[in-house]
């Protein structure tokens, strides 16, 4: 385990009890990105869910993006339920670098040449404009680019199954992405654990 996690893992056990159990709750939902090759994660913070307020939990997740090393961006919000995604701008990018450009610029309506903080941005304008969540965004959440782009119908793949999302395609790539996924969350919760 990384240095920075073992120092936060010392210092959690020192905090207020909401506090360290949303960090704990934090850590092993955002395993993926921090331990697996996942691009970013969406987490639902709602009101009822925690003793601290949705603003104290993204305070939490504010204070901790440097220690960890991840990005995050509010992408829709309500007095009762906030969504954020947290993200590695790194992997998005990689992710955004390999869908097709006519596929990105034409099907999508986005620019080739956008950046993660961007691309996440414009996915929560539309979210918010629409009021439902642009099936794109499974771009920056590490999901295989066939299988988004397959779901999107913008590929023409049979559907072959599912692990988590809808696989489209050879499922073998996929289903090894979903298991490294699983691991990253099993190593998170047993370095807790221990």
């Amino acid at each position: 385990m990384r240095p920075q996690f073992e120092v936060w893992k010392t210092q959690v056990s020192h905090l207020p009890e909401a506090k360290a159990k949303f960090e704990k709750w934090l850590f092993v939902h955002i395993a993926r990105v921090l331990f697996a090759d996942k691009a970013g994660e969406l987490l639902m913070l709602r009101a009822e869910q925690s003793k601290l307020s949705i603003n104290q939990r993204i305070e939490r997740i504010t204070a901790l993006a440097p220690l960890w090393k991840y990005s995050y961006l509010v992408l829709c919000r309500s007095p009762f339920c906030a969504r954020v995604i947290i993200y590695d701008q790194a992997k998005v990018q990689k992710a955004l670098s390999k869908v097709p450009r006519c596929v990105f610029f034409n099907e999508m309506s986005y620019p080739h040449d956008i950046g993660p903080t961007e691309f996440l941005e414009e996915v929560g304008r539309r979210w918010r404009h629409k009021g439902q969540i642009p099936h794109e965004i499974g771009l920056a959440l590490g999901y295989p680019i066939k299988d988004v782009l397959g779901y999107m119908g913008l590929v023409p793949l049979p559907c072959t199954g599912g692990c988590g999302w809808r696989i489209y395609g050879n499922p073998n790539p996929s289903l090894r992405r979903s298991l490294e996924f699983e691991r990253a969350k099993g190593q998170a919760i047993a370095f807790l654990n221990r």
